[in-house]
């Protein structure tokens, strides 16, 4: 008797199925061919779309910077700016075309520090934290030194190329504004850095031997401990 039951309850659940299924089978099948669409969308449109545009924007890079080589400034800052102000992977590198462009081109710093300024973050690409220590090479003659190192805060502390090249510029300024100890320390620091590259170590010993020791350091020279117990020398022998 139980078997009976157990036939008639699997006779309902069937039917019960099938005429779920008959009533939602359409939005099932519309379900299913969205997502392949979706898919197929995505393998067969977007991502040639994507590639296309990617290719395109790249073309158009190579085609500005030859401009920009052969001196066409003009169709040169074109092509560069319309990359600039685009969203693309390539906007940053744009930026730093362009800005050389305007400077080469037409002398235009403020339009070079400009295009530098909008795309610079010291925590983004490289090519974003360049433009940024680039827009503070721009600034270096206008800008006090407290100016630029709050302007390269999250750069100058790098141990990339990038971070060297910031503590070099602050280390120029500082010396700019007469701030000799300053810049002899950063100068000596640079020098010994291991990660900062060999141009920016070389400048640093041809800064040291040019810049004046300042009378205090006379004695810390020959032996004697200079104001914060520390001289050159140690700080170079690491004894």
């Amino acid at each position: 008797m139980s078997d009976i039951f157990e036939e008639v309850d699997e006779s309902l659940r069937q039917d019960r199925i099938e005429s779920l299924w008959k009533r939602y089978r359409p939005f099932v099948y519309v379900g299913a061919a969205l997502l392949i669409g979706l898919v197929a969308a995505n393998e067969f449109a977007l991502k040639p779309y994507i590639h296309k545009i990617k290719t395109e924007r790249a073309l158009a890079l190579e085609t500005a910077e030859t401009q920009l080589k052969d001196g066409d400034y003009a169709d040169a800052e074109a092509g560069f700016r319309a990359l600039a102000d685009g969203k693309s992977e390539l906007a940053p590198l744009a930026a730093n075309f362009l800005a050389q462009t305007l400077y080469e081109g037409n002398g235009d710093a403020a339009g070079a520090e400009k295009a530098l300024q909008a795309v610079g973050n010291p925590t983004g690409t490289p090519f974003e934290r360049l433009a940024l220590l680039k827009a503070a090479y721009a600034k270096a003659d206008t800008a006090s030194l407290a100016d630029l190192e709050t302007m390269l805060t999250g750069v100058k502390d790098d141990s990339s190329a990038i971070g060297s090249l910031a503590r070099e510029l602050i280390a120029a300024k500082a010396y700019a504004e007469g701030d000799i100890a300053r810049a002899r320390k950063d100068f000596n620091r640079l020098k010994f850095d291991a990660d900062a590259p060999e141009g920016v170590t070389r400048r640093a010993e041809i800064a040291l031997a040019a810049i004046p020791v300042p009378p205090e350091e006379t004695g810390a020279a020959d032996g004697a401990p200079s104001p914060d117990g520390t001289n050159e020398t140690t700080e170079e022998t690491g004894q």
